[in-house]
């Protein structure tokens, strides 16, 4: 009688089996979901990020008159290390080493110096190369610098007063998802689908990241952003030239 009852008590292999089978379908189901949801947060955490920095760049616009170099020069230091555009975002001014590039072999080439916050959470180089707690930014997001401004500004990039330098600001690329803290159109192509979020140096300078479905997050020169689909950025120039 006792392994009687056990017997009706047990599984038979056809029950376990349809249980496993409607688990792995539910999983089917759910994991895709799932996948969306976080891709949709991220991508809505990057683009207040990014609207943070178009904040600051409009006031650093307001207050000299100028939009915010891609670079400066002296010394030779990437946008993200500009004093104002730090002070607005509540960073401490870069430090003298940070404004210093690394010797030629090394990847990353100015030491990170900004909070996790301020990175993409799709930007995963940037996530997983952390120094001393601070994290990349030139692996989330880079500035625009095409437009052949070297040639029209005697060869130094002095951006000109905002009367007279973009034109249709509302419409051009200033800023978007990036591996690289400049991006250009002629490095914007499909090398990011083989190299993902992998940072290699030479190969993927100046490259957008479309890291957010197929797509990315963007700020225009006049400051307002939204996102762009791949095809929209890779294949139209007029996007990304701020003199036409």
């Amino acid at each position: 009688m006792k392994s009687a009852a056990m017997r009706r008590d047990a599984f038979t292999l056809v029950e376990l089996l349809v249980v496993i089978a409607v688990i792995a379908l539910l999983m089917a189901i759910l994991v895709p979901v799932l996948n969306r949801a976080r891709g949709q947060a991220q991508r809505i955490i990057c683009m207040s990020t990014l609207r943070n920095f178009s904040m600051a760049h409009k006031q650093y616009l307001a207050e000299t008159h100028k939009y915010l170099p891609h670079t400066s020069y002296e010394p030779y230091t990437p946008w993200y290390n500009n004093d104002y555009f730090r002070k607005v975002l509540g960073l401490p001014t870069a430090t003298d080493e940070e404004k210093t590039r690394r010797p030629p072999g090394e990847i990353q080439e100015w030491p990170p110096n900004a909070p996790r916050k301020f990175i993409c959470p799709a930007a995963t180089y940037a996530l997983t190369h952390a120094e001393n707690g601070l994290y990349a930014l030139d692996r989330s997001y880079g500035v625009n610098v095409d437009g052949d401004y070297y040639a029209r500004h005697g060869g130094v990039a002095k951006l000109s007063d905002k009367e007279s330098w973009v034109k249709q600001p509302s419409t051009k690329l200033f800023m978007a998802d990036a591996l690289d803290w400049w991006i250009s159109y002629y490095f914007c192509d499909d090398r990011y689908f083989e190299y993902g979020e992998k940072w290699v140096g030479f190969d993927t300078y100046g490259m957008t990241a479309f890291r957010h479905n197929d797509g990315l997050n963007a700020m225009y020169w006049d400051g307002h952003c939204g996102r762009l689909r791949t095809e929209e950025v890779m294949d139209n120039p007029a996007l990304w030239d701020p003199l036409k």
